[in-house]
C-alpha cells in the first residue's frame, strides 16, 4: 500500500516538529553573562578573606559554677 502524497506531507510535519521541538529545552539553557551577573568575583574573594579570631577562641579553661 502506497502512502498518498497528503500522508507524507502530514509525516513528514510531525518528524519536523518532533525533531525541532527537543532542540527548544536544549536552547533554553544557555550559558552567558548577563547584565544581571552582579559582583560574583568580589563576593567570592570576600568569602574567602582570612579573618583574625577573637582571643578566647583559644581559651580551653572553662568556667563552670558548682
Amino acid at each position: 500500500m502506497a502512502l498518498s502524497k497528503r500522508t507524507k506531507t502530514a509525516v513528514s510535519a510531525l518528524a519536523a516538529t518532533l525533531l525541532l521541538g527537543g532542540c527548544a529545552d536544549y536552547m533554553n539553557n544557555w550559558d552567558r553573562v548577563s547584565t544581571r551577573s552582579g559582583n560574583a568575583h568580589e563576593a567570592n574573594t570576600a568569602i574567602q578573606e582570612v579573618t583574625a579570631w577573637p582571643e578566647y577562641v583559644e581559651d580551653t579553661d572553662i568556667e563552670m559554677g558548682g
